[in-house]
């Protein structure tokens, strides 16, 4: 499959699932508690969900919405913890830390 038959592909995809070319293909999520030093964002990418978190512009954590689960790859302090721990209750996920 050359380059321009796999960007048709794409659209095609894209267009299946709803998705317009001037909308962007993350969109924030809205939070309940901590939103001056908490972003959690959802990502749309091949038709599966995946969530970012941030806690004071850095990223803290990250998962696929489908799968239930949050990664948390490192320890960083016990507000950012809050703040993980905060999006996955939101979500309905589990935090998996990998430290």
């Amino acid at each position: 499959m050359n380059y321009l038959d796999r960007a048709d592909e794409v659209y095609e995809e894209k267009r299946d699932e709803g998705w317009r070319w001037d909308e962007p293909h993350t969109r924030p999520i809205r939070l309940t508690k901590y939103k001056k030093n908490l972003r959690a964002d959802r990502e749309y990418v091949n038709g599966e969900t995946y969530i970012q978190v941030y806690s004071y512009d850095t990223h803290v954590a990250h998962g696929k919405e489908a799968g239930g689960i949050l990664i948390q790859p490192q320890w960083y302090s016990a507000t950012t913890q809050k703040h993980v721990n905060h999006v996955a209750s939101l979500l309905g996920m589990k935090v998996v830390k990998l430290f």
